[in-house]
C-alpha cells in the first residue's frame, strides 16, 4: 500500500527541529569536557551520531551542528585512536551494527555475498521502487546514514578497505542504484571517496570494476529536457569525476611499459567514455549553454586524463571547442568562451606535436573570438578574462609553430586580410 505523505514541514518547524539538534549537541560538547571516559562506551552509535551532521549540504545540518559535529568527532576520534585496534573495531561496528541493517532489504542483485560481481545475477525481482518505502528505510527512514557512510568511507585506509569491503559494497551500490537522481549524486561522490584508497588489484580480483563502470556509463545520458536541467548538471559532474577516477583506479601504468605513462586499457576506456557521454551528449542538447560548458570542462579532463593519446579524438575535439569560439552569439556567454578556451588549452598541453596539422582549425576559432570581442560596444569584466585566456593560448599555438615558413606566410596573409587581428598579433 502507498504510505500517505506527510506535510512539508514550516520553517518555524524545521528552524525548532535544528535547535534541539544543535543543543544536543551542545551537550555532548559539555559531557566531553566533564567526563571523557562515557564517550568510550559505546564508540560506534556516538561516531554515526555525529557523523549525521558532517555534511553541510543534508537539509538537518547547519553551519553551526557542522562545525560543531566535526570538531567532537575529531576529538572522539583522537580517544579512540589511543587504544591499538579501537579504531578498527569502530568501523566494524559502524559498518555492522549501524549502516548495514538498513540495506538489507535492497541488495543488489549483481554482488554475491563477499561483495564481488555475480556471474549469474538473480533475474526475475525487479529492485524495489519508492512505492515501497518499507524496503528503503536508509531512504525513507534515516537518510541520515548515507552522510554516516559518506564519513566513514572518509575515515578508511587501504587495508581497512579490503578488510571491510562486503559491508562496504553493498550499501554504496543500492544507493549508486537508486531511482532518484539525488542518490545517485551522492553515490558517484561516495564511490570516489571510496576509489581514492582502494587498490586496483581489489577491483580487479572482485569484478567490481567493470559493475561500476556499467552502472555509472548510462548516468552520462542524463540530459534536459528528459531530466531536469537541475538535476542533469550536478549528476553529469559528479559521474565524469567518478567514472575518470576509476578508470585511473582500475587501470594504472603498467610496469611492464617503463617508457609509457598510461595504461593501454585506461586509454581505451577514456576514449568510451568520450565517444559515449561527451559525443553523444552534443547530439542532444541542442542550443543549451550550461550543459555545453560543464561538458566542455569534462571533454578538458578527458583530454588531460588521456595525454597524448588525446590526439586521435582530435577530428571530433577541435570542432566542439570552435563551436563556440566562432559562434556570431559567442559573447552572450563568455563563461561557455572560457571553458572551451581550458579545453583548448588542455589540447595544446597534451597533443602538442598534431597542432601544426590542425592550426588552421584551431587559429580560425582564437581570430574569430578575438574580432568578436573587439566589435562589442561594451566589454565586461567577463569579456575582459576572455580577451586575457585568447592571448595566453594565441601565445601559446605561435610559439609552437614559430620556425615554419609556410605558417608565417600564413600568419602575414592573415594580417593583411584584416587589421582587426593587429592587436592579438601584438600580445
Amino acid at each position: 500500500m502507498l504510505q500517505e505523505s506527510k506535510p512539508p514541514a514550516s520553517p518555524k518547524g524545521i528552524a525548532k527541529i535544528l535547535s534541539i539538534k544543535v543543543t544536543g549537541l551542545y551537550f555532548l560538547s559539555h559531557l566531553q569536557c566533564l567526563h571523557p571516559s562515557t564517550f568510550s562506551r559505546n564508540p560506534a552509535n556516538l561516531a554515526a551520531c555525529l557523523a549525521a551532521f558532517t555534511n553541510s549540504q543534508d537539509p538537518w545540518t547547519n553551519e553551526e551542528s557542522f562545525s560543531l559535529a566535526r570538531l567532537l568527532l575529531s576529538k572522539h576520534l583522537a580517544l579512540v585512536k589511543t587504544t591499538p585496534g579501537d579504531f578498527d573495531t569502530l568501523i566494524s561496528d559502524l559498518l555492522l551494527d549501524n549502516i548495514k541493517p538498513l540495506f538489507l532489504k535492497s541488495r543488489s542483485t549483481l554482488l554475491t555475498s563477499q561483495a564481488r560481481k555475480a556471474i549469474s545475477p538473480i533475474s526475475g525481482s525487479a529492485p524495489p521502487s519508492d512505492f515501497e518505502s518499507g524496503s528503503k528505510p536508509w531512504k525513507f527512514e534515516s537518510p541520515h546514514i548515507v552522510t554516516v557512510l559518506q564519513w566513514t568511507l572518509s575515515q578508511l585506509e587501504a587495508g581497512l578497505v579490503e578488510k571491510h569491503w562486503p559491508l562496504i559494497i553493498p550499501p554504496l551500490l543500492t544507493i549508486l542504484d537508486d531511482v532518484s537522481v539525488t542518490y545517485k549524486i551522492r553515490g558517484c561522490e561516495l564511490l570516489d571517496i571510496l576509489l581514492k584508497v582502494t587498490p586496483s588489484s581489489l577491483l580487479e580480483r572482485s569484478g567490481l570494476g567493470e559493475v561500476f563502470h556499467n552502472t555509472l556509463l548510462p548516468y552520462l545520458l542524463y540530459l534536459p529536457t528528459l531530466t531536469p536541467e537541475e538535476d542533469s548538471l550536478p549528476l553529469l559532474n559528479a559521474t565524469y569525476n567518478t567514472l575518470i577516477t576509476l578508470t585511473q583506479s582500475r587501470f594504472p601504468p603498467a610496469a611492464s611499459l617503463p617508457h609509457s605513462s598510461t595504461n593501454p586499457k585506461q586509454t581505451q576506456t577514456l576514449s568510451v567514455i568520450f565517444r559515449y557521454g561527451i559525443l553523444k551528449s552534443h547530439t542532444h542538447i541542442g542550443e543549451n549553454v550550461r550543459v555545453s560548458e560543464l561538458l566542455m570542462r569534462k571533454t578538458a579532463n578527458l583530454v588531460s586524463a588521456m595525454g597524448i593519446h588525446s590526439v586521435k579524438h582530435l577530428k571530433d575535439i577541435l570542432p566542439i571547442i570552435t563551436g563556440p569560439l566562432t559562434s556570431p552569439f559567442a559573447t552572450a556567454s563568455p563563461p561557455l568562451l572560457l571553458a572551451a578556451l581550458g579545453c583548448l588549452k588542455a589540447v595544446i598541453v597534451n597533443g602538442w606535436p598534431r597542432v601544426r596539422a590542425h592550426r588552421g582549425e584551431i587559429l580560425q576559432g582564437l581570430v574569430t573570438c578575438w574580432i568578436r570581442i573587439a566589435d562589442e560596444d561594451g566589454v565586461g569584466e567577463e569579456l575582459c578574462r576572455v580577451k586575457v585566456e585568447v592571448a595566453e593560448v594565441w601565445r601559446a599555438v605561435v610559439e609552437i609553430l614559430r620556425g615554419d615558413e609556410e605558417v608565417e606566410e600564413e600568419m602575414r596573409m592573415l594580417r593583411e586580410c584584416d587589421g582587426r587581428v593587429e592587436t592579438l598579433f601584438a600580445v
